[in-house]
């Protein structure tokens, strides 16, 4: 079997995740090769590609025998980055969001279904087994809670809390449930002079099910759990403990993966096969579609506000400090 060549492009935390997932698969699998790390830092792409054992490169033109690409650089590049490596050939493993807005997203994956390639987004959470067996177990869902809460860390700056973290759930909910979305109400704020840090939104499905989502990168701790009221009961899940591992004699033993090495096989299926994945290009701008529909009920409440205040005289509080911006 013919070993698929990965180059990694960005260096960052997210790309050395994806490293590692590719150096274990070739290692367990035998089916891909990391082959270069790519990053404009060049002593950053050296020192990722020393701890995996490849090369480093600072520039996409020297990517020649590869056939495929993880997208993990800023996702202001994302789409820019992912049209240069298809014009080039490669198939892509673009890290969510796919790209900052849905139009851009799908100026993407126009190019990728005309050249003939595979584009899958890196929506890790679909393939994470736990919230799958909670939606199995609680039966005909009613009611979905999920709270998603980090502390304030450098990662992901330059996308809010909805992109950032939000975009998961909204992604498997609404997929899950295979139902239109009949109403949306969402609020949100961020530190001052910033997006979105904390979002919480409530969407009711036609079915009758209720999704309340909430989200925060700046809250004391890390949580991260989903609870199911559904026609046989309620399940609760903790995001946060390991899934046991699966036995010998599941399918390849993919129950014994994590959501990452489950996503990078399906990526590598594909790949192969040349049939679309699960989460490919369409999946991503329907998420960022929802994005933005949460944004924008975010906004709604703060257009009423600007709208009432120009209509009145400022008031010394108004004047004050103003810790939190609501967006």
């Amino acid at each position: 079997m013919t070993r698929l060549r990965v180059a990694v492009i960005g260096a960052g935390p997210m790309g050395r995740l994806h490293a590692r997932t590719i150096a274990a698969s070739a290692v367990r699998d035998g089916d891909c090769e990391l082959a270069a790390i790519v990053d404009r830092h060049a002593a950053r792409a050296e020192q990722l590609a020393s701890e995996f054992g490849t090369r480093a490169c600072d520039a996409l033109r020297s990517l020649d025998g590869i056939g495929a690409a993880v997208v993990a650089v800023p996702t202001a590049a994302h789409v820019e980055t992912g049209l240069a490596l298809l014009e080039a050939g490669l198939d892509l493993l673009v890290e969510k969001p796919l790209a900052c807005d849905a139009g851009e997203g799908l100026r993407l994956v126009r190019r990728a279904e005309t050249l003939g390639r595979i584009l899958q987004v890196g929506h890790v959470e679909w393939y994470n087994p736990r919230w799958r067996a909670a939606l199995a177990q609680a039966g005909v869902p009613r009611r979905i809670r999920v709270r998603r809460l980090h502390p304030a860390s450098e990662r992901g700056l330059d996308i809010d809390v909805v992109q950032d973290l939000m975009l998961h759930d909204l992604d498997w909910s609404s997929r899950a449930l295979g139902d239109a979305i009949e109403s949306l109400e969402a609020t949100g704020e961020g530190r001052s002079g910033g997006d979105l840090d904390r979002a919480s939104a409530r969407l009711r499905f036609q079915s009758g099910c209720v999704a309340e989502l909430e989200a925060s990168r700046i809250h004391d701790v890390r949580e991260r759990w989903i609870e199911i009221e559904g026609s046989a009961g309620t399940v609760r899940v903790d995001l946060l403990l390991e899934s046991p591992a699966g036995g010998a004699g599941s399918e390849s033993d993919a129950s014994a993966l994590d959501p990452l090495g489950r996503q990078w096989r399906a990526f590598v299926r594909a790949a192969r096969t040349r049939e679309a994945p699960e989460n490919d290009g369409r999946v991503g701008v329907e998420a960022l579609r929802l994005v933005e529909r949460v944004r924008a009920a975010i906004r709604r409440p703060l257009a009423r506000d600007v709208e009432s205040a120009a209509c009145s005289e400022p008031t010394e509080a108004a004047l004050g400090d103003d810790p939190l911006q609501r967006r």
